[in-house]
């Protein structure tokens, strides 16, 4: 016959089981940082490649190059380990990278007839207009 065991720990084995499920724990959060920032960084680098596509560096300058130097910083903070500030970064370049696409996406195109303000052939012809001589006024 098997001797029937106690389902109760010593208290030694008790703190003992507490102490490795806290080390485990330790373990888990201190991979999440590399993780979630090269995760982020990555997210970034797409929404970036997104507006470089969108042609926002023409249509919103300033949301672009912030998302590039954000973007920049991310990865040099990541370089230096500095994972929870890389997470930051490239949150903020993610965030101005997509921004910057928004504006791309709304800005006027070329011949908009009213924000792209280009002659288009129906308005007339500016340089035909200048060689007529304006009329003389009679005193």
């Amino acid at each position: 016959m098997i001797p029937h065991r106690s389902n109760a720990l010593s208290p030694l084995a008790h703190i003992a089981c507490r102490a490795m499920a806290l080390v485990a724990l330790g373990a888990l959060l201190v991979g999440c940082g590399p993780i979630q920032a090269t995760q982020r960084i990555s997210e970034a680098e797409v929404a970036m490649e997104r507006a470089r596509v969108a042609d926002a560096d023409q249509h919103s300058p300033y949301e672009y190059t912030s998302a590039a130097n954000y973007l920049y910083k991310a990865k040099e903070e990541w370089g230096y380990s500095q994972f929870e500030a890389a997470y930051d970064y490239a949150t903020q370049a993610r965030r101005a990278a997509e921004s910057a696409l928004i504006n791309a996406r709304e800005a006027p195109w070329p011949g908009h007839p009213v924000l792209g303000r280009e002659k288009s052939p129906l308005e007339g012809n500016s340089e035909a207009e200048a060689d007529v001589p304006a009329p003389e006024l009679a005193e």
